[in-house]
């Protein structure tokens, strides 16, 4: 439906208008209606119709003045203007305005419905092309993802030289120059997606990660990658005579996307320590990865690394009530983080979890045995809910471990730490094997539709009923190449074989192997074959 505006102040006018087109019959929806500009202004604003239909002569603010302003806010608007005035110039100024018609009154009800047809097929033409060149950007967004990751990974691991730094980076197109830089990690993942029960499709997760890829998409000043399986990380540029501002900037813009979540779906943003110099990058992220480590502690969504310092830093000064934080003994909290923590956040994790019960209590013996028990009860719960038993977690006797991991605090520390990694492995083993399943179901859908051009990651992921990012992260870490570079494979194997055995022309087989625009499978062909489909089909008929 074409969501429609109505602008007339003649109200006998507007009336007959909205009486003589039967608009759902046709594919309109008329929204609203007004009897000036001025009134219309808001309430366009309000409703974003796809089109507007207004008199040029209205009072307060007549149709032309509407029609300028409505434009800037919305250039994809569609815009009819109904006059009486047959004046060329009019018509003129309609026209650099960007109005898509100009209909002189009185107008028939057959020509009035001509040519709302015609604009509805050509407004269904332009969305039909645009969500497919955003389709393309974000296909293309992510082919390029392994080595965005790769490159992030090397950048953080502080194993890059300067000269290699910049020249991966300018092989990717990043511009990475600036005077200072921070990192971010940020999730929206289910808290029990890593033990693999986290698989609905969730409509809205789709269109918050469409959201963030359009946010990032050519950004100023914040780059995105892939930190792990369930996480995203984001380098952020920043200014020395203003440093921090573009940091809380990009927390706002994800946090505005992120804040109108379903209820109990998870969120969190963890921002590092900013740091002047490139290759101290991996200081920042082992900030941002400590604060982010801090979500199953924390009743918040936004992390700051300055804030944690801060807290560390008063409860070093003596500045908190000495006695047992109640909270902090939930074994919910451990649930939480083997529900959906990594095995490499397990050492931030278990320190955070004793600093937060509090210090002095954790100097006695008696009371570190028994933080230790409920670290281990909260264990076994977890694996038992998995059908797992407490002979899966350890072969020592119970008591002798419980009484050494309670012989200094290093020692329930460790203990601790130990009991969560061997869960955490148990688990993985444990989601790895419904995984497979999802997958080989997944990779069975994609041999049998990949002809189809809305086959896309979206798709797949709704079949499994597996959350898109979830369905993005497991394929890329289970099969070694993202969705769009195993779809994209398939594709340019069957299109070989076309172009081998066939006459086809390569627009074509474009459409045969699922691209309706061969400029696109023509670009692609090239870039992984590393030649045009015509340079391909020529070398095979001279070999």
């Amino acid at each position: 439906m074409l969501r429609t505006f109505l602008a007339e102040d003649e109200i006998v006018v507007r009336e007959n208008i909205k009486k003589m087109v039967p608009w759902e019959q046709y594919g309109f929806e008329l929204v609203g209606e007004a009897s000036d500009g001025e009134m219309a202004l808001p309430l366009i604003k309000k409703l974003k119709p796809d089109l507007l239909i207004t008199d040029i002569k209205m009072p307060f603010m007549d149709g032309l003045t509407l029609c300028k302003v409505v434009k800037k806010e919305f250039p994809d608007i569609k815009i009819v203007i109904l006059s009486g005035y047959d004046d060329f110039n009019y018509a003129k100024e309609a026209i650099g305005i960007g109005v898509e018609d100009y209909l002189l009154k009185p107008i028939t009800k057959n020509a009035f419905l001509e040519r709302l047809c015609e604009i509805r097929s050509r407004y269904e033409h332009e969305k039909s092309q645009r969500e497919y060149y955003e389709q393309f950007h974000r296909e293309m967004q992510e082919y390029e993802q392994n080595s965005s990751r790769d490159f992030f990974e090397g950048l953080i691991s502080g194993n890059m030289d300067m000269g290699e730094m910049y020249e991966r980076a300018d092989k990717l197109g990043l511009d990475i120059v600036a005077e200072a830089y921070n990192i971010l990690i940020f999730t929206l993942e289910s808290e029990n997606a890593a033990a693999g029960q986290s698989e609905t499709y969730s409509e809205w997760e789709v269109r918050a990660w469409e959201k963030i890829e359009s946010l990032f998409a050519d950004h100023s000043y914040a780059m995105l990658f892939r930190n792990n399986v369930f996480s995203y990380g984001v380098l952020v540029k920043e200014q020395k005579d203003n440093p921090g501002k573009n940091t809380r900037d990009c927390v706002e813009s994800i946090r505005e996307i992120l804040s109108d979540a379903p209820a109990g779906q998870p969120w969190f943003i963890a921002a590092g320590e900013p740091v002047e110099r490139l290759s101290n990058m991996k200081h920042s992220y082992n900030t941002a990865a400590q604060t982010y480590a801090r979500r199953y502690l924390y009743d918040g969504h936004i992390l700051y690394y300055r804030d944690l310092k801060e807290e560390e830093l008063a409860k070093d000064d003596g500045r908190y009530l000495k006695k047992v934080d109640i909270n902090a003994m939930d074994p919910a909290i451990i649930q939480k983080f083997l529900g959906s923590g990594l095995k490499e956040e397990t050492g931030n994790f278990v320190r955070d979890y004793f600093h937060a019960i509090g210090k002095e209590p954790m100097s006695s013996m008696v009371f570190r045995s028994y933080v230790i028990l409920n670290v281990r009860f909260s264990v076994l719960s977890f694996l038992n809910r998995m059908g797992y038993c407490a002979s899966a977690l350890e072969e020592s006797d119970t008591e002798d471990a419980l009484e050494q991991g309670g012989a200094s605090m290093e020692a329930a520390m460790a203990y601790a730490e130990k009991m969560l990694q061997k869960a955490i492995e148990i688990r993985d083993e444990n989601s790895g094997n419904k995984n497979r399943d999802i997958l080989e179901n997944s990779i069975e859908y994609i041999k049998t539709h990949y002809m189809d051009e809305n086959m896309s990651l979206n798709a797949v992921a709704q079949v499994a009923n597996i959350s898109a990012n979830h369905f993005s992260a497991l394929f890329s870490q289970n099969i070694g190449q993202t969705f769009i570079e195993y779809l994209t494979g398939i594709r340019m194997e069957h299109a070989k074989e076309l172009l081998r055995c066939t006459g086809k022309r390569a627009s074509e087989i474009a459409l045969e192997v699922g691209y309706k625009d061969s400029h696109y499978f023509s670009y692609l062909f090239k870039k992984t074959q590393g030649m045009t489909p015509s340079d391909y089909r020529k070398a095979k008929e001279e070999g």
